[in-house]
């Protein structure tokens, strides 16, 4: 399963997204809010801001058909399906909190089980 989840996003790893985090650092909150869009929320602390940003979907892992075998008992053919599997959601989310000193970003840090680029 996870195999298959990680074809799903090709060359995408958790450390591309930690390197693009890594880039916006000393970067103008503003510049960020154009590029990401508004935060879903936003906590203000003696002149520290915190911008966090939540991504969550779906990866739909699609499933296979059964093969079937055939029995033949004197005249009759009885056919029954063997294996396969239905198809799936692997829901999958990204949290990431931006720190913001002086209007620049100051840190940035994520959770989740798909915070990649």
């Amino acid at each position: 399963m996870a195999v298959i989840a990680a074809l799903q996003v090709g060359c995408a790893t958790e450390a591309g997204y930690r390197d693009l985090l890594r880039a916006w650092l000393g970067q103008p909150e503003l510049e960020l809010v154009r590029s990401w869009g508004p935060p879903q929320s936003v906590y203000e602390n003696g002149g520290t801001r915190f911008l966090t940003y939540d991504r969550r979907s779906q990866i739909f892992i699609p499933g296979t058909n059964p093969t079937y075998q055939t029995t033949m008992i004197g005249n009759m053919a009885y056919t029954t399906p063997v294996g396969g599997s239905p198809s799936y959601n692997i829901p999958v989310s990204c949290r990431t909190t931006f720190e913001i000193v002086n209007e620049r970003i100051t840190n940035a840090r994520f959770q989740g089980n798909h915070c990649v680029r």
